[in-house]
Formats: C-alpha cells, structure tokens, sequence
C-alpha cells in the first residue's frame, strides 16, 4: 500500500469515527429504533469494518425481545434448500451508541455465518473484531 493510499485509508477511519462518535454523543436521550437507520449504519458499518463484503440481512424485524438487545437469526426454507437472515432489534434503545453497537454486533454474527460459514458463536473470530470497533469507538 503507498503512502497516498494509507493516508486515504486513515482519513476514511477518522471520518466516520468522527460521524459515530457525533451521532452518539448524547448518552442520555432514549433513541427509537427506525428501519431507515438500520440500513443507513448498516451501509457505514460495512463499508468501515467489513470492507463491503456482507449483504443486508434478508429480513428485519423491530420487536420487543427478553434477554437480548438483538439478534442476528438464521432459519431455512426447507421448499427452497436456501439459508435466510434476519435481524432483530429492540424498538428503542438507552442511547443511540447503544443501538450503534448492538448492530454492529449483530452484523458480526451475520458475517461470521455468511463469509467464514462460521456457527456464529462469540469465539475468537468474533473477538477478533475487538481492535476495530475500538478504532470506531465502539465496545464489543
């Protein structure tokens, strides 16, 4: 890689590092889930963490859920022999970093399952993705 290149490529990181920090700065607003973001931060955070490889999920669904602020499911369609993906997330949120992380969460498990035909377990490749979100200013 050239120097114009790397300098490219840290500019990019400092940009949306920048944009996700500014969108969730404020910790104490109640942030509603929409679908619109979703696929807005979904966009950004597979261009930034995953280099454009995953595709959207198949299906999204904001619905209460207990015990979990998302979910990344796979199911099969036994008529067709195909995997699908959904994403669920919570209607709301403490705070929009909290919704920020909970996708990008989710979106590891999705990558997991897709691209590396992984089980989609927190193992050592979803840890693997510690370092990046901490470039973000994210916690896993």
């Amino acid at each position: 890689m050239t120097k114009k290149e790397e300098k490219i490529k840290k500019e990019k990181i400092i940009k949306i590092k920048k944009r996700i920090l500014k969108e969730s700065a404020n910790t104490k607003e109640n942030y509603k889930t929409t679908f619109k973001d979703i696929k807005k931060y979904f966009k950004i955070f597979n261009k930034a963490l995953f280099k454009d490889s995953l595709n959207p999920f198949n299906d999204i669904k904001i619905r209460k859920m207990n015990g979990c602020w998302g979910q990344c499911v796979e199911d099969y369609s036994l008529r067709k022999g195909t995997k699908f993906f959904c994403l669920e997330m919570q209607p709301s949120y403490h705070n929009k970093k909290e919704f920020l992380q909970t996708l990008a969460h989710e979106m590891i498990h999705l990558w997991q399952q897709t691209i590396k035909k992984d089980s989609g377990n927190h193992n050592s490749l979803f840890y693997s993705f510690r370092p990046k979100f901490k470039k973000y200013g994210l916690h896993l």
